[in-house]
């Protein structure tokens, strides 16, 4: 069987490994559509690591952009070739093959514009109801059923004219995209785009060639092929997207969608991309959240595999590429993609190919920043910026192992100046190791362990069960002095002493007793709220009688990362776990919890606990107090600094230690 690492021909033309980067959004266009900095930044570092094929973005084919800060990619205009020819001649140099992924996104594009108070006219394949088309957002931003009420909007069906104008559009942008210089095209047809809309039975109810039937549904697409071939002419291969199942009651399933590949093939399709889940209804098949298996949809590339006789992708949180490598020796796939995991560590299939393991930035799936650069480093992807010496080396004394302390020490080493690290307690990471008890969420452990294997390969010191002194600091003689020594949990003032009352940071480790039932304080995402906490402890067998917090709603920070947001908010949906939001915490007894709801009504639950996942608060500016002068310069990084986030943190440990001379 192949490898990973072996060769493959597609329609003639060969791609150097099956290690492939797939088309995710990176919204780096500028107002035409055309690449930028930031995207040449993004596809050559991919090229640069040793993908054997990568495939741009979704691009629109239409000329006209409708929203005046344009981001989305397009290829619609003669005018825009020469920029996308710099892009594929800069990853051409590493001998990657480069394709473009043209798309209509559909009711996709209406859903975004409406949530930015843009207007788009909604248009599908039939006049169907718009709330159901776009479930998943009815219960991700409670707004949404009114915001469709007050558009007015109703989905526009496509007259047969819109269609072969649309068709022609997507020819006329293949031209372009081969005259630019890629090598494939591929037609999404997938994630709720509106190819994939005309395929599916619920969102196509036309009685016309374009409807009906399996094979009318699939009119669409394959008059679309037709017309690009014979825009491109017999070279260059053509690559479908499918989602082989919706993830929806309604939507397409496994059965249905091998029909649709057999079509397709027997149209000529060149190479089938198995994807999964709709943007608009389960974006958890897409944007997979780590409550989902690595792999765990390969099953569908590998039922595909079985029928068809052109070569299959398989993607689905495939992170590791002993795994990608181990579904293409057992035949479950002919390309794996490895889209997050790129986007970590741009270099995993050289790192991998040469046997260097234990050097690649695994993901850990937060989806945070993703359409951007990685949490773990901020001058990566879109901002990559090449790390160079330093001229004017100094003594660097970090105090704090957290991951902005650890970072800082990292990059310090490599800039070539001398840092040692001294942490308080008997472990580092500071708050990832509590996040990543939280249920599915070990993977956030990956952060920590990357930086630990590097300060180890750098030889950076680092002394655990130590809390320096001042007098003790001064003795070390340090150029800089960092903060990095995070944050803590709070409770309010009130109840501060009541035995039943526990700290996030206490629940999760179990430090203090909790009892059976439970009610969760936070409405927030990660360490700044309840959510994952709730379920969490849901997981572990305690009644959780409540969520409740003083916002208006649900997970905040997770509205971009939507396939994380909805999962969760499914889950607590469907275990009916009562939900507060804009209450008022009043009190909390033996007996239970009293608060005012959003009606400022005095409510009462029962329950044996109150777990609060509050606001944190850093002791930086008393600490900056207490040892000044022991340092030319005492530098706060991350959380000391302020409580934020994992992106932040690490941001601020590149950035200070970038700008030194």
């Amino acid at each position: 069987m192949p490898k990973l690492s072996d060769p493959i021909t597609i329609r003639g033309m060969e791609f150097k490994n099956r290690l492939a980067f797939p088309p995710m959004l990176s919204m780096s266009s500028d107002a035409d559509g055309c690449p930028t900095e930031k995207t040449l930044n993004v596809y050559e570092t991919k090229a640069r690591g040793g993908a054997g094929l990568i495939t741009y973005e979704a691009v629109s084919v239409e000329p006209d952009i409708f929203m005046e800060r344009n981001v989305t990619a397009n290829i619609g205009k003669d005018d825009n070739i020469p920029a996308y020819k710099k892009v594929t001649d800069a990853v051409h140099k590493y001998g990657a093959k480069f394709g473009m992924q043209l798309a209509d996104g559909g009711l996709i594009g209406f859903v975004l514009a409406s949530l930015f108070g843009a207007k788009i006219e909604p248009r599908g394949p039939s006049s169907v109801d718009l709330l159901h088309l776009t479930s998943a957002y009815e219960t991700m931003v409670a707004s949404w059923p009114d915001v469709l009420k007050q558009t007015g909007a109703i989905c526009k069906e496509m007259s047969i004219q819109d269609i072969i104008e649309l068709e022609d559009l997507f020819a006329a942008g293949a031209k372009r995209a081969i005259q630019a210089g890629f090598d494939y095209i591929e037609i999404h047809s997938a994630h709720a785009t509106l190819h994939s809309a005309f395929m599916a039975p619920y969102a196509n109810v036309r009685t016309d060639k374009y409807g009906g039937s399996t094979e009318k549904r699939c009119t669409f697409l394959l008059e679309t092929m037709q017309k690009i071939r014979e825009a491109i002419g017999e070279k260059p291969p053509i690559f479908v997207r499918l989602s082989i199942d919706e993830l929806l009651p309604d939507g397409l399933k496994l059965e249905e969608s091998k029909k649709i590949a057999k079509i397709i093939e027997n149209a000529g399709v060149d190479c089938i991309d198995v994807s999964q889940g709709n943007m608009i209804r389960s974006p958890y098949g897409i944007q997979i959240p780590t409550y989902f298996d690595h792999g765990a949809f390969i099953h569908f590339a590998e039922e595909i595999k079985k029928i068809v006789n052109v070569p299959v992708i398989g993607v689905g949180r495939i992170v590791d590429p002993k795994m990608a490598d181990q579904f293409i020796q057992e035949g479950k796939a002919d390309i794996i993609h490895l889209g997050r995991q790129l986007i970590c560590d741009a270099d995993t299939p050289l790192k991998y190919f040469n046997g260097q393991l234990d050097e690649i930035k695994y993901c850990m799936g937060c989806l945070q920043g993703c359409a951007g650069t990685c949490v773990y480093d901020a001058y990566s992807g879109q901002n990559y910026t090449e790390l160079t010496p330093s001229s004017d080396l100094k003594k660097i004394v970090v105090l704090g192992a957290g991951i902005a302390g650890m970072e800082t020490a990292r990059v310090a080493k490599l800039r070539g100046h001398d840092v040692e690290i001294f942490e308080k307690s008997d472990k580092v990471g500071g708050l990832i190791p509590l996040v990543a008890m939280e249920y599915k969420k070990e993977e956030f452990m990956n952060i920590v362990n990357y930086l630990t294997f590097q300060l180890k390969k750098l030889e950076v010191p680092i002394h655990l069960n130590k809390e320096l002194t001042r007098e003790e600091i001064s003795e070390l003689k340090p150029d800089i002095l960092v903060l990095a020594t995070g944050t803590e949990a709070t409770i309010p003032t009130n109840l501060e002493g009541k035995p039943n009352v526990l700290t996030q940071d206490e629940a999760i480790l179990k430090s203090k007793p909790i009892g059976k039932n439970v009610v969760v304080w936070g409405l927030g995402a990660y360490w700044k709220g309840g959510p994952e906490t709730a379920i969490t402890l849901a997981e572990q067998g305690y009644n959780v009688k409540a969520l409740m917090g003083s916002n208006t709603t649900i997970a905040t920070e997770m509205l971009i990362a939507t396939g994380r947001r909805l999962w969760i908010l499914e889950y607590l949906r469907d275990k009916k776990l009562p939900i507060y939001t804009r209450a008022k915490l009043l009190d909390v007894t033996e007996k239970g919890v009293k608060f005012l709801d959003e009606n400022k009504n005095e409510q009462f639950i029962e329950a044996d606990t109150l777990v609060y996942c509050g606001s944190r608060i850093t002791k930086a500016k008393k600490l900056k107090k207490h040892f000044e002068g022991v340092a030319p310069l005492i530098q706060l990084i991350g959380d000391c600094k302020r409580p934020r986030n994992i992106a932040e943190a690490m941001k601020d440990a590149q950035t200070f230690v970038r700008k030194l001379k």
